[in-house]
């Protein structure tokens, strides 16, 4: 059975990315935009086989914790 990790973005990083997409790779931010379409090709073209995981993070109004 192959276990998957999870991320657990930060605090620090929901303030510094927020209204953003981010781009998390083996548990760690390796980019963020308003567009990360060209930078997700990149990332698969040179980490082919590697998992890479996009969420949004919500603007600070819409950020509930």
């Amino acid at each position: 059975m192959t276990v998957s990790k999870t991320y657990q973005i930060s605090r620090e990083e929901m303030r510094k990315y927020r209204g953003q997409y981010v781009a998390v790779m083996d548990g760690e931010v390796v980019a963020s935009g308003k567009n990360l379409y060209e930078k997700i090709e990149e990332l698969e073209k040179k980490y082919p086989g590697k998992k890479v995981i996009v969420t949004d993070i919500p603007t600070e109004d819409l950020l509930i914790l």
